[in-house]
């Protein structure tokens, strides 16, 4: 009887680790597979961007190519050819040394997100970049509505001035007539809310899903006369998730247009979170 329980046990032994055996290679094949699907994604991505870039860059390069072959093919051209010519390469200049800003603040983002966090008050931030903004556009009105004086929150001061500025230039661009832009600052018990809305052109529902891809533009004439490369939205979708908060966007058609940042507020930050971000920046922005 004894015999026979030993040989059932090591029997049972033997089927249980053939058992985990098979597990285990199943659980390394299908790591293994989710990492190539992973790295391959990866590659994509990357690859899709390089495109993008290459591209969008080419476009102001050919233009300046062309404009100095015609200067060297036509020495003698009229002055006022001579400065429509300048003003178009120096045009294509700016285009190019913005696109390039964009993607180093892009690669500063995933290289080095957690620098320079602080104890920063959000309605200063508003304040700051609203007068800003005012100085530049003097036809733009801005207006800020908010019940706290002081809305603390865990924050890079630096970066999420460039987000909110992102905001606000964008809707000054792509305003009908004189912009108009209304800032709403929000608490709730866990979250510093930040709406900003103008009454601009809108964006069509179909393109709402892909607003904050990089070099997504909705109307791509409009953003390339203004200088733009898609890449604005996607710098501050950046920044927002480096600071643990969410955004999205709603908007009408023709009509208006309302980005809301969601931001936890200080009290929400762990001090392991803090002593995680609390890094002196490793790269300008």
């Amino acid at each position: 009887m004894v015999t026979f329980f030993l040989v059932v046990a090591c029997s049972l032994s033997i089927s249980w680790a053939f058992y985990l055996r098979s597990q285990l290679k199943m659980s390394l094949m299908q790591r293994r597979e989710e990492g190539m699907v992973l790295r391959q994604e990866r590659l994509d991505v990357g690859r899709d961007f390089v495109a993008n870039a290459s591209h969008e860059l080419r476009t102001p390069i050919t233009i300046i190519k062309g404009f100095l072959e015609t200067m060297r093919d036509m020495p003698e051209i009229s002055q006022d050819l001579f400065n429509e010519i300048l003003t178009k390469m120096l045009r294509s200049c700016e285009r190019m040394e913005s696109l390039v800003k964009s993607l180093l603040i892009l690669a500063d983002l995933e290289n080095c997100p957690k620098g320079g966090f602080e104890d920063c008050d959000m309605v200063q931030i508003v304040d700051e970049v609203s007068y800003n903004l005012i100085s530049l556009h003097q036809q733009a009105t801005i207006e800020t509505y908010l019940k706290d004086e002081k809305i603390r929150i865990w924050a890079n001061t630096d970066l999420m001035e460039l987000a909110l500025r992102n905001l606000l230039e964008n809707a000054v661009k792509y305003s009908k007539g004189l912009p108009r832009i209304v800032i709403r600052l929000e608490v709730t018990e866990t979250t510093c809310r930040i709406r900003v809305r103008d009454e601009g052109m809108g964006i069509p529902q179909k393109d709402l899903p892909h607003l904050f891809d990089r070099f997504y533009t909705v109307d791509k004439t409009h953003s390339r006369r203004l200088g733009g490369a898609g890449l604005g939205l996607s710098i501050v979708k950046k920044i927002v998730e480096n600071h643990k908060g969410t955004i999205r966007v709603d908007s009408t058609y023709q009509e208006w247009t309302e980005f809301v940042m969601e931001l936890p507020l200080l009290q929400q930050i762990s001090l392991a979170d803090m002593y995680a971000t609390y890094r002196e920046p490793q790269g300008a922005v």
